[in-house]
């Protein structure tokens, strides 16, 4: 007999971009079906009030990475030790919530496997990065070990098929799932519809938009150049680069990027709109979206910009490709900003193409990314792992 989970989530960070927006859009469209949801998160930041307007229980507990851009021993060894330190901690708290399933919002820590199995729990890890190529992460233990931890989830589920097979190769196994993310409920999806079509027919300049934190891996000096080599040909157009600097963006590669606006003669033509909570407003103001990264392992801008009735001109590579319909629902190219320039110029020099393939890209993206679909899926995972009444309870630890 099924019984109501109630899930301990653990998540890397406590700021609201992709991962956890992703993780509030789950919380909501799980409540649906009953499932009762907690939090844990390492450090304090807009997650935790976001959690809180919902009422969902949050602890702020300390733990470490088990992946590192520098992987000396000593480094090693010092995170192993402190995350068995924090272990205590956190199975406490899971054990006051008496939560029946541990569920990991991220591959870049362990601690929620170990806290699984110190509680003798149900263990599901979210993998939602690629790691090594586009963040230049790699695990403490190295990558056969991290692989084999994610074999011994309860579940262990994939942003996309791209970065299923780049973690598990041509393996497919019966543990692992491929769950899209979902970006909005189906009411919000219609709701942006028609926010799209009142924007219809407006006077402005031809407008391109990429949404992301200042990384070099996102792109943002390539849409700049990009947007460049369009030259005389479209003098009015605009580019919007909308993204923070800050926490775990690139203030150094920021300023490179307005200076590469200046140093291009397109400063005055190119707007840096910082961190902005909901981008909607940003993927309205703009005719077409762009996701510039390489390795995006799914690129949850990339469905929010579609929701709008945007197309997206996307790098052809990581999961953007199982987004993206080359010619119907957006552009993909492979290359540099020449490649994305052609691109940029053909919708600019056919508007009308890029609304018909903005509308098809919202049809396509609310069949797959509610969050009411998203929720389903995770819900019959979930059961799957088999939370039944005979499964012993954590009870107070």
């Amino acid at each position: 007999m099924p019984i109501i989970p109630r899930i301990a989530f653990l998540t890397h960070y406590a700021e609201l971009y992709g991962a956890n927006l992703s993780l509030l859009n789950l919380i909501e469209g799980l409540a649906e079906y009953g499932v009762i949801s907690h939090v844990i998160c390492p450090d304090n930041g807009d997650l935790v009030p976001a959690l809180a307007r919902r009422d969902i229980p949050v602890a702020r507990l300390p733990f470490e990475w088990w992946v590192s851009t520098d992987r000396q021993s000593q480094g090693v060894a010092a995170r192993l030790i402190r995350n068995v330190r924090h272990l205590r901690a956190i199975t406490r708290q899971i054990g006051r919530w008496n939560a029946n399933v541990v569920y990991s919002n991220s591959s870049v820590f362990a601690v929620g496997a170990m806290a699984a199995a110190e509680l003798e729990l149900p263990h599901i890890w979210h993998i939602r990065e690629f790691g090594d190529r586009d963040y230049d992460l790699r695990p403490d233990f190295g990558s056969r070990l991290a692989r084999l931890a994610h074999g011994t989830a309860d579940a262990a589920i994939y942003v996309s098929e791209a970065l299923r097979r780049a973690k598990l190769g041509h393996a497919t196994p019966s543990n692992s799932r491929v769950v899209y993310n979902g970006v909005a409920t189906a009411a919000v999806f219609d709701e942006r519809r028609t926010a799209a079509m009142n924007l219809r027919g407006r006077s402005q300049p031809f407008t391109f938009v990429l949404v992301g934190r200042f990384r070099e891996s996102k792109g943002q000096a390539t849409a700049i150049r990009a947007f460049a080599r369009l030259g005389d040909r479209f003098p009015d157009a605009r580019l919007l680069l909308v993204g923070g600097a800050g926490n775990t963006g690139d203030q150094g590669y920021f300023d490179r990027c307005r200076a590469l606006a200046d140093e291009l003669g397109v400063r005055d033509r190119v707007e840096f709109w910082g961190y902005v909570p909901d981008p909607e407003r940003a993927f309205l103001a703009a005719d077409v979206a762009m996701m510039c990264s390489p390795n995006e392992a799914m690129g949850r801008v990339t469905v929010e910009a579609m929701s709008t009735c945007r197309p997206v001109i996307g790098y052809g590579g990581g999961g953007t490709t199982e987004l993206i319909e080359h010619g119907k629902t957006g552009l993909l190219y492979r290359g540099g900003a020449a490649e994305l320039s052609q691109c940029m110029a053909h919708y600019a020099a056919e508007p009308d193409l890029a609304e018909r393939h903005g509308e098809a890209a919202r049809v396509a993206a609310r069949a797959r990314h509610t969050t009411e679909g998203y929720a389903a899926q995770i819900h019959n995972i979930l059961m799957v792992v088999g939370l039944r009444d005979d499964r012993v309870e954590p009870g107070g630890i």
